[in-house]
């Protein structure tokens, strides 16, 4: 990677957690970096919390920067860009590999610079040791289901209902675990998983 990327256009993605929240705190203090540093914001996304794992405005927002439209994206913070360490450090490593840097104002993390890189190769060992620790949830319901006779596929102290086994998939999906690891740690038929997989 380059030492130091030119950077001239840039994103800005405003989120609000509730609705009695606003953005411009957020947007100032991005546009007060923006000065500093000399880009130019051509634009500005704004997400509104909905209750909803997904964040279809970032995702187009991503999307868009991968096509050439941003040389950077800016966040105010790192919690109003992602859900957890994991989902940060997956979605600025894919920014990173299209050429597109990231900035978060609060947290000190400016993929533009060296300093900020090795910011981001630490958020890569908090996301591997809170991969571990689901891994480690994960396993050890299977392991108390076992115990107590219940069936196999079963979520932690709740049925195994289609929804529960979908959400099971789903974060092991998140984690990178292959589709036969997850049927063998699930105990359920390829077959089964690959469809749910396939629909989530």
């Amino acid at each position: 990677m380059n030492t130091e990327r030119q950077i001239h256009r840039v994103a800005a993605y405003l989120r609000v957690s509730t609705g009695g929240q606003d953005t411009a705190m957020q947007m100032a203090d991005i546009q007060r970096l923006a000065e500093l540093r000399g880009w130019q914001i051509v634009a500005t996304v704004e997400e509104k919390a909905s209750g909803a794992k997904t964040r279809p405005a970032r995702q187009r927002l991503i999307a868009e920067a991968k096509a050439g439209a941003y040389d950077a994206i800016c966040v105010w913070k790192l919690d109003r860009w992602g859900r957890s360490t994991v989902d940060v450090l997956t979605t600025v490593t894919e920014l990173d590999s299209a050429g597109v840097a990231f900035v978060s104002v609060q947290d000190s993390i400016d993929m533009t610079t060296a300093q900020g890189r090795l910011m981001v190769q630490l958020l890569a060992a908090f996301a591997e040791f809170e991969r571990a620790q689901i891994r480690e949830r994960v396993l050890a319901g299977l392991r108390h289901a076992k115990r107590h006779g219940t069936r196999t596929g079963k979520a932690i102290g709740r049925p195994a209902t289609a929804a529960s086994r979908r959400e099971n998939i789903t974060n092991l999906l998140a984690q990178g675990v292959s589709l036969p690891e997850i049927a063998k740690r699930l105990e359920m038929p390829y077959s089964s998983v690959h469809r749910i997989a396939r629909h989530k």
